[in-house]
């Protein structure tokens, strides 16, 4: 199994969406299937929330943007949405799980722009991109949180996703079963998450970006700035 291998399946998944909307954070996962997105579309639009212009999302977003506009000559349509207080303090309120009311009012501000969005959900899970993956590499681990994929996320996005339709790359059928020939080893050690993600990477995003943090959407509406 290769590298190229996977990097295929994921061209062809997103050519056969054929969505020009991104949810962007900025981070490894978004960055990745932006830059994929690039060789395919001449026009993308991509959303980015964050509860400050200082939030590392919104930076990074803005950053990564903007390489890719000079690198490969894209029109890239970039929706920053900024939470009023207010609305942060109602959204957490009425949260079940962390991060869900983030993820309401984010869909909500983009079924103004777009009916569909490609989004990177399940990257974490697939390529081993939790730190809890790091302080115990081993299958229990990697199937722990497969295990708790459904109930965790795809469930709470699909209820807080409202009319938009989200297209989930990452756990397309073809590319999970290339992935699942490969050994955890290959995706995470004691020191280093997603290798197989960062491989991939290497050449297509920029460094700060393999190198940032990893932040969440229960981050988006607490941290003003890092």
């Amino acid at each position: 199994m290769k590298i190229e291998d996977i990097e295929h399946r994921l061209v062809n998944v997103l050519i056969s969406i054929g969505c020009k909307c991104l949810a962007f954070s900025g981070g490894l996962d978004s960055s990745l299937l932006l830059y994929f997105m690039c060789q395919i579309f001449k026009t993308i639009n991509i959303f980015t929330i964050g509860c400050s212009t200082l939030h590392p999302d919104i930076l990074f977003a803005r950053n990564v943007a903007g390489y890719y506009r000079k690198r490969f000559g894209v029109a890239l349509k970039h929706y920053e949405y900024f939470p009023s207080s207010d609305e942060i303090k109602d959204a957490i309120a009425n949260e079940d799980l962390p991060g869900d009311g983030a993820v309401e009012l984010f869909y909500l501000f983009i079924s103004k722009h777009a009916d569909r969005i490609i989004a990177g959900d399940g990257a974490d899970e697939f390529m081993c991109g939790y730190y809890g993956h790091t302080r115990k590499p081993d299958e229990a681990t990697y199937y722990n949180y497969l295990r708790r994929l459904q109930e965790d996320h795809l469930i709470p996005l699909d209820l807080n996703s409202g009319q938009v339709e989200v297209y989930l790359p990452f756990i397309d059928e073809d590319l999970v079963s290339l992935l699942s020939q490969m050994p955890v080893s290959d995706k995470v050690d004691s020191a280093n998450r997603k290798k197989l993600m960062v491989e991939m990477a290497k050449g297509k995003v920029p460094r700060e970006v393999i190198r940032r943090r990893k932040y969440g959407f229960c981050d988006a509406l607490n941290i003003k700035e890092v």
